[in-house]
This record gives structure tokens, sequence and C-alpha cells, in this order.
């Protein structure tokens, strides 16, 4: 929609659908111009664009027919940052936007944003940041729970994590009072998101919808066994897809032990920094006795290769199987 700020923004201008991603060298100046157009457009239904005033998100929140909002902040143009430490009005209720999204620098403008506004509808939230300390992580996840009774799909992504005791992002905690929550995914790229097996067994019982879970991390030292695991998803019947970091050197189940099967769970994505994975043999036939319908491990992750043996395994026990099954039905 031309290069910038498209000409037909003009005052009354019945825009339903609004996507601005093309910038040039007069990017502060246009990031203005372009806050005081969006006030200009009574009938949005979605917009995707740079970041805006406080006096256009106090417009939007208005809007009846807005539906969709995706931010994406404008770095390195000299573009100034809304200032956060003025006096704003709360804004209206954002009645009926379902879906908020922002790729940002730091999390300080989602935050006043999410502080400021109530979004009764909402159902989808994703973020990507690129830099986050401790203290902006625990105002984030504060300020992100007066969307706790609706939300249904939260993404988290962080490229960098600064606490100053280097303790591990303790994202999960935050989360617990989600309770509508069917799809979860955090990536802490350059850190460690905390999980145990206690913390893991309060999350599933907080998150009974869950069908996706991925909690993706650098972490070096898993704290989440297989025996916790197993006890953990039987908590969501639903659970259709899972990523953790596993402890693949403690096994705590019996491979010969009588299995409570999770039937549901169809792709496993199991991070470990184990490679290549002891015990191989041993790990499928758990698997393959307590996950039924995991065809392979890692199936379709990038980091599939230190669950190469597992999966020949798995794929033997199953031939196996069904060979002994077609023998016993003739």
């Amino acid at each position: 929609m031309g290069p910038f700020l498209p000409h037909t923004l003009l005052p009354g201008a019945a825009l339903k659908h609004l996507s601005i991603k093309a910038f040039d060298k007069n990017t502060a100046d246009q990031l203005s111009m372009l806050s005081d157009r969006v006030r200009l457009c009574k009938q949005l239904v979605t917009l995707s664009c740079p970041s805006l005033d406080w006096a256009a998100w106090k417009h939007l929140s208005s809007l009846p027919t807005l539906v969709e909002v995706a931010i994406r902040e404008v770095c390195g143009y000299g573009a100034p940052p809304w200032p956060l430490d003025l006096h704003i009005v709360d804004f209206s209720p954002f009645l009926n936007l379902t879906a908020l999204s922002f790729t940002v620098e730091s999390a300080a403008y989602v935050t006043t944003i999410l502080q400021h506004s109530q979004f009764p509808s909402l159902k989808k939230f994703w973020i990507m940041i690129e830099v986050m300390s401790s203290a902006e992580a625990e105002q984030l996840f504060c300020a992100l729970s007066c969307c706790k009774k609706n939300l249904e799909q939260l993404t988290v992504v962080l490229n960098e994590y600064h606490d100053l005791q280097h303790n591990y992002l303790k994202a999960i905690t935050h989360l617990l009072c989600f309770t509508q929550l069917r799809f979860l995914q955090l990536d802490c790229l350059d850190s460690c998101i905390y999980l145990d097996n206690n913390l893991l067994l309060e999350a599933t019982a907080a998150w009974p919808h869950i069908h996706t879970l991925k909690i993706e991390d650098c972490g070096i030292r898993p704290c989440v066994t297989f025996r916790g695991l197993f006890t953990a998803i039987h908590q969501c019947p639903q659970l259709e897809s899972l990523r953790v970091l596993i402890n693949t050197v403690n096994i705590d189940i019996d491979p010969n032990a009588e299995p409570t099967q999770h039937t549901s769970l169809r792709t496993l994505d199991l991070e470990t920094p184990e490679s290549p994975i002891g015990n191989a043999e041993v790990l499928a036939r758990i698997i393959l006795n307590w996950l039924p319908c995991v065809d392979q491990v890692n199936k379709v992750a990038d980091d599939w290769e230190p669950w190469d043996e597992v999966n020949a395994y798995l794929t033997s026990l199953r031939n196996v199987r069904r060979v002994m099954g077609d023998a016993s039905s003739t």
C-alpha cells in the first residue's frame, strides 16, 4: 500500500484493513504522521504497522470493529520511543480485539500498553523481544495477567535475557493463572526457563485444556525427568504436541512396569544436552509403551540427531509388535 503512509488515509476514510511495512530515512516524522492518520480511521478491522503514540492507542481502543493488531517496532532509524514517564489516561476496553502481537526491542512499550488497557475478548497474544531484564520480565508478565480469563494462545520469544544473579527466567510461574490456555510457546534463546517436575505438574494442572506446549531454552541442566513428564501430562488429556528439556541420564521409569498411556500426544520434541543419548533402547521401549501415538521423537525439529538411535529402536520395536499382532490374529 504505497511506500510508507498511503495518501488514501484521509479524514473519514473507511479503511478496514491497514498494513504498513516499508520505511525510509524520514521514519521519525512518518511515525508521528502515522499515528495522526490512524486516528482518522473509524472502521479498522485489522492493523499492522510500526509503533503508535498513546493518542492513537486511545483511539483504537474505542473502535468496536477492531479485531487484530500487529506492531513491529522501527529500529535503527532514529525513531523516537514514545515517552513512558508521562501520565497516560487509561484506554477504553478493546471490546472485540481477539489477536495482538508485538515485535519490539524491549518490553517497556508493551508493558505500558497492557497496564492501561482491557482486552475482554483477547484470545491470542504473540510477542518477540530482543532484550529483557528480570525486572522487565516481572512487569511484563504481571501486566499480561489482565488477559488471564480468556487468553487461549500465548507465544513469547526472547532473544536475550539479563539477570544480575544469573537466575533462570521464571516465566511459567507467572502464567499459572491463565487457565484457558490451549497453546503456549516460550522461546528463550540466550538463557534458561526454570522448569522442574513439581512446576511442570503445577502448570499442567493449571492448563487442563492445553493441546500444544513448547518450552524452549538453552538449558544444560535439565530438571524434568520422564517420571515427572508422564505424571504431568496425564492432567492434560487434550495435549497433542509437547516440547521440553528432558533429563535423559537419570531414567526414573521402569521399562517393564505397567504403563499409564497418554493416547492423544502425537508430536514429541525433547531437548537434551546429551549426544549421543545413552540407553537408547530403554528409552524407546518407555516411549512406545507410555506414548503409543508418538511415531518418532523430534521428527520435524532441528535437533533430531541425538534421538536418531532412539528413533531407530522405536521403528524396530513397533515393527516387531505389528508382526506379532498379525501372527496372533491368524
